[in-house]
């Protein structure tokens, strides 16, 4: 029987042995699965610490995290459609993915691969005396974040999965699907100790400089907000407006306001920022793996052309709103136009370098809190001129027509659709919203001939299932 990804995991311990001078070579390591390593790995801060970069630095260029997430979604949603050939990228396009697709394994392995990295110093900070106790409570609690996350984007991708939470994979190899209930139970278990545990300020941060600050790492207030979300999902909506409030209050957050939304939303470290990934390949790179996939290369043939967005979609923007002129792109082959995704405005390195500007994938931020609270807000009742006011932040700082409704469900069909225009092309925010509120089947039924309520999950990879005999099919697949 193969191997299943938590076995393979498990044979590999990467750690990061930082040399004189900030200097840092990455060794691998193949142990052993009975070879004890903890010892090793945290044996100090120092070494601690390696492990724990290596936890965020794997995230962040994992592809799942630096491009499929975004790519795939935004194709089996409504909001983009791929223009080339590639039969991977046609299947989430018309969400025609079956149990023998290739795509979803590496989606499957790569969320596992970084669980897997947080458990092993989630265990390995409890099971050493080697690293100090403040570094202990972060790192334990930074792990916990990052898992929640991955399991956060392992339900809504896969539904029912193994809910894996130990290294051992005696334990964790034929673990069968726990059902969403258990593991959201889990994410919110973990966001919780994760906000009680870290800091308000971020990691390598002084409390006197809290303006120019590195994002790439996480404190109280992105476990706060990653619980507003995972609450609003689970229909705890008296706790997501609760857990929103402490992030929209904290000093440390402000929205990007309208002069400089064009350029200033998806810089490095920017005010509106909660949560952003590590550059691709090198920490002193100024360019997104997202602007490489959505930017064309060449402006002089349609070859280059792999995305564009749905001009339905477009169409739904007015003349004023920023988003539309700021956020999208039009460009014109052989007299066709065609409209592109424009958050991110560097494809490569050096145009980045030319321009002056650092840009980073934004995982997290504030606007989603005040659209959280207003759906909130909304779904409760308890304060719909609260809601209102949440909502028309965002779309006054877009320029965009205000909304008047002062009634629960107009304003949650306003807040809906600023969702879908606020969050195009980003981080899943659509597909996840359609499956949430149970609106998939009739929107993209009415869309795509080949849609069928089946796709809103993906199926379990075919390999996980041959190595694990308790894993079971996704139905209908």
């Amino acid at each position: 029987m193969s191997k299943s990804i938590y076995q393979r995991m498990a044979c590999l311990l990467a750690f990061t042995i930082i040399i004189c001078s900030g200097c840092e070579k990455t060794v691998e390591i193949d142990p052993p699965l009975n070879q004890v390593t903890t010892d090793l790995v945290f044996a100090s801060d120092k070494l601690a610490t390696a492990a724990r970069a290596g936890m965020f630095s794997s995230l962040a260029t994992t592809t799942t995290q630096s491009q499929s997430i975004t790519t795939y979604s935004s194709l089996q949603a409504d909001d983009l459609l791929y223009m080339a050939t590639t039969a991977a990228l046609q299947e989430f396009n018309n969400n025609t993915y079956t149990a023998v697709s290739t795509s979803q394994a590496a989606l499957f392995s790569d969320w596992y691969s970084i669980i897997y990295r947080a458990n092993a110093i989630i265990e390995g900070l409890q099971n050493t005396s080697g690293a100090s106790e403040a570094i202990k409570k972060q790192f334990t609690a930074e792990a916990k974040l990052v898992r929640a996350y991955c399991y956060f984007h392992l339900v809504n991708t896969f539904g029912e999965v193994p809910l894996v939470l130990v290294t051992d994979p005696a334990i964790s190899a034929f673990l069968p699907k726990s059902s969403t209930a258990i593991i959201y139970a889990q994410m919110i278990a973990d966001l919780t100790d994760a906000k009680t545990n870290l800091g308000v300020i971020y990691p390598g941060v002084t409390a006197t400089t809290t303006s120019s600050n590195d994002r790439t790492l996480v404190n109280k207030f992105t476990a706060t907000a990653l619980l507003a979300r995972v609450y609003i999902f689970t229909g705890n909506f008296a706790a997501a407006e609760s857990n929103a409030s402490e992030v929209i209050a904290s000093t440390l957050y402000s929205l990007i306001p309208k002069a400089t939304m064009a350029t200033g939303v998806f810089v490095r470290d920017n005010a509106e920022c909660i949560w952003e990934m590590s550059p691709p390949l090198l920490n002193t790179n100024q360019y997104t793996v997202e602007a490489g996939v959505f930017i064309p290369s060449s402006l002089t043939s349609v070859t280059t052309f792999n995305y564009r967005l749905d001009p339905r979609f477009a169409a739904l923007f007015a003349s004023t709103d920023l988003r539309r002129t700021n956020w999208m792109s039009n460009v014109t082959l052989s007299g066709t136009t065609y409209i592109i995704p424009f958050k991110y405005k560097y494809r490569t390195q050096p145009l980045a370098v030319a321009a002056g500007v650092s840009e980073s994938q934004i995982v997290i931020r504030l606007a989603e809190q005040y659209l959280i609270r207003a759906e909130a807000r909304a779904r409760t009742g308890s304060n719909l001129s609260g809601a209102l006011a949440d909502l028309n932040a965002i779309q006054t700082r877009a320029g965009a027509t205000l909304t008047t409704a002062t009634d629960a469900a107009s304003l949650l069909t306003a807040i809906a659709l600023e969702n879908r225009k606020e969050f195009f092309c980003e981080q899943a925010y659509r597909w996840y919203n359609l499956k949430r509120t149970g609106e998939a089947d009739a929107v993209l039924g009415a869309l795509k001939s080949s849609y069928t309520p089946k796709s809103k999950l993906l199926p379990i990879p075919q390999a996980a299932i041959d190595a694990n005999y308790n894993l079971t099919q996704n139905p209908g697949y």
